[in-house]
């Protein structure tokens, strides 16, 4: 479900979310010889899997744990960041608060020392922001507001113009501010939001219209709360959004619309059918609670327009769902309402037995939410515990090193009476032993400064003749599609007005050659176009401009390629999306020319910031370690523009068995 629907909850969090995987592919690339960071990458992926969506608690902990391990001997510091976030993810699904809330802090000491600022700001910001989620779930929503409020700090300082970042910690700490029952300062942040807003993806956008709708209600401006639903429907229609939450955000705005009609308007005939649209749409996306919810709300509206039967019926069943799924809070709410409802019925002794239930109920739930709230203050406890022994520890070494410090100096003060005379005899030679050294350091300094400027003009030039090829083809599709286009479609259309005003024309085959000739032309322009500048991958994205060249290819017969995504639904930057474009279609023109194969698989997985991309053949294989030659400049092209993307390759192949190239990318909103 859409953070949308958890009514007091965080707008969003940043944390690794489970995906379909392709473990066969993952498992390769751990058992391969690519380098040591990439295995760390698809240990940890492969973990997260195991957690999340096979729910392989032990398993997927073990493979966390080889994950983390290899990325300490390789001291590989973002790999160990990463697996901790995975760790503290997964502590806090199984609400074990104390282990959560130590991997996050662990995992903000880890970042402190990772060199690429970029990275670094964004793992600490998120380890902030998921830390802040943690308080805000179990209602401490100062201390919730205290992490996202350093999560902020990191992105206005160090990112300002990511705005993704900066609208996911803004929502934030809007929430915080309404569920303080702050509503001014919550719009105070939504409006520095309001700033950027055309640059946000879409889902923030409805995230952004749900935080403002119940902060108008807070601040008692039920008339703009009511335009603000009219605005979330709108965005509903227009917006570019995954059928999954195109239904999401359906069922919220449906129940959203049910509440206010029946509080606000008492609009009961209104409520009720905003109340039925929830209902159906909560069965056709199996969602057992809020099937629960909306039978409860479907029946207090009927209550409340005196339709005592229907009522009835509608809360048993939403009493009957309740009881047999373990919702304890909706069958104390559903008890509560049924009492209610056999009351006015005329029935005195199911309403007392209902209410006698609702009352052990409202016991039960109370003692639990007990139980919740000391296991909360005790892992916090614990947490601070760990911090002040590590403090302590800190402290007393620091101590001792003091005293070290001082017996020294009494040792130094000491044998500098004894060694006076040395000194003198060795001054000389120290001096210049000193000034030679000083000489080869500033040599090495300077030798250092040479390579690193070196590597800097690689990279601009490696960038500038990116850009330039990349600008290059897109004049030529356009001048092709625009121009030679356009006039073979002006020849094509005086051919054919010649022939039918000249009806013997049909009867002399040279004319006939002629014009299917000039129509091959043009088809072949358009094809050259389309391969040079796609216009699918300009309007629409990387995904369907990449299954369009897929079935381009498998029209051909000789190879058949199969393309899957997951967690693709929001595009990328549009000059990221061309770059991954031209290295898959480098790729399948190589196996096209070189493997023999007959089957490719095409697989990206993207999980937050992360972007794997794996693509498979069945082909003849090669020697990946053999030079590169002349049959090596496409592969070469390809490695090129993965260092382009700051991006990790791996090649995995085998004779007559196949090839597995896999890239892992780190993508900025």
């Amino acid at each position: 479900m859409s953070a949308l629907l958890c009514m007091g909850g965080s707008v969003a969090t940043l944390h690794v979310q489970a995906q379909q995987l392709n473990e066969d592919s993952i498992r390769r690339v751990i058992a391969g010889t690519g380098s040591d960071s990439v295995r760390v990458l698809a240990l940890l992926t492969l973990g997260n899997y195991q957690l999340k969506h096979k729910m392989q608690d032990s398993i997927g902990l073990h493979t966390l744990e080889e994950g983390l391990g290899l990325a300490g001997r390789i001291r590989f510091r973002q790999g160990i960041a990463q697996g901790l976030m995975i760790k503290g993810s997964y502590y806090n699904s199984k609400h074990q608060l104390a282990q959560s809330l130590d991997a996050y802090d662990e995992m903000m000491q880890v970042a402190e020392d990772i060199p690429n600022d970029s990275i670094r700001n964004r793992l600490q910001m998120m380890a902030y922001n998921n830390v802040g989620g943690i308080y805000n779930d179990n209602g401490d929503f100062r201390n919730s507001l205290m992490y996202r409020l350093k999560a902020l700090a990191l992105v206005e300082k160090y990112t300002p113009g990511n705005y993704t970042n900066l609208a996911i910690v803004y929502l934030n700490i809007a929430s915080d501010y309404r569920q303080l029952k702050m509503p001014a300062k919550a719009l105070e942040y939504l409006d520095k939001t309001t700033a950027f807003f055309p640059k946000l993806n879409e889902r923030l956008k409805m995230e952004y219209y749900y935080e403002y709708y119940h902060n108008y209600l807070a601040s008692g401006k039920a008339v703009v709360a009511k335009a603000m639903l009219g605005t979330i429907e709108e965005g509903l229609r227009t917006f570019n959004l995954s059928d999954f939450q195109k239904k999401d955000y359906a069922l919220m705005l449906a129940k959203l619309n049910g509440i206010f009609q029946l509080e606000y308007d008492r609009n009961y005939p209104r409520a009720l059918q905003y109340y039925q649209r929830y209902e159906a749409l909560a069965r056709e996306l199996k969602l057992k609670t809020e099937i629960t919810e909306s039978l409860y709300r479907i029946g207090e509206t009927q209550l409340a327009a005196g339709n005592i039967p229907a009522a009835i019926a509608s809360l048993q069943q939403s009493y009957n769902m309740a009881a047999a799924n373990g919702f304890k809070h909706q069958l104390m709410k559903a008890e509560l309402l049924l009492a209610d409802a056999h009351k006015k019925n005329g029935n005195a002794t199911e309403a007392n037995n209902l209410l006698e239930k609702a009352m052990a109920q409202r016991a039960e739930i109370y003692n639990e939410h007990a139980v919740k709230e000391l296991a909360f203050a005790e892992a916090q406890y614990q947490s601070e515990k760990k911090k002040a022994e590590i403090a302590a520890l800190t402290l007393a070494n620091t101590e001792k090193a003091l005293k070290i410090a001082r017996r020294d100096r009494l040792l130094l003060a000491g044998s500098l009476i004894t060694g006076l005379l040395l000194l003198v005899v060795a001054w000389f030679y120290n001096s210049n032993n000193r000034r030679r050294k000083d000489a080869e350091r500033a040599e090495k300094e300077q030798q250092k400064q040479i390579v690193f400027l070196e590597r800097q003009q690689q990279v601009v030039s490696l960038q500038s003749m990116i850009n330039g090829q990349e600008t290059e083809r897109t004049r030529i599709a356009k001048d092709l599609h625009d121009g030679l286009g356009g006039l073979f479609s002006t020849i094509k259309m005086h051919l054919s007005t010649l022939q039918h005003e000249v009806q013997d024309l049909r009867s002399y085959p040279l004319f006939t050659r002629s014009y299917e000739l000039v129509n091959d032309a043009s088809d072949e322009v358009r094809r050259i176009a389309h391969n040079m500048m796609p216009e699918v991958l300009i309007r629409i994205g990387l995904v369907p401009a990449v299954r369009e060249l897929c079935n381009s290819i498998n029209a051909g017969k000789l190879l058949q390629v199969k393309l899957q995504d997951y967690g693709m639904e929001e595009r990328l930057q549009a000059a990221t999306e061309i770059m991954l474009y031209r290295i898959i279609q480098e790729l399948l023109n190589n196996i096209m020319k070189h493997s023999q194969a007959t089957e490719a698989v095409i697989q990206f997985n993207r999980e937050n910031n992360q972007l794997s991309i794996t693509v498979e053949d069945n082909g003849c294989g090669f020697n990946v370690d053999a030079d590169s030659g002349s049959g090596r400049a496409g592969l070469e092209s390809v490695k090129s523009r993965v260092n382009y993307l700051n991006g990790s390759l791996s090649i995995d192949s085998q004779q007559q068995i196949g090839t597995t190239v896999m890239m892992v990318f780190l993508i900025n909103h």
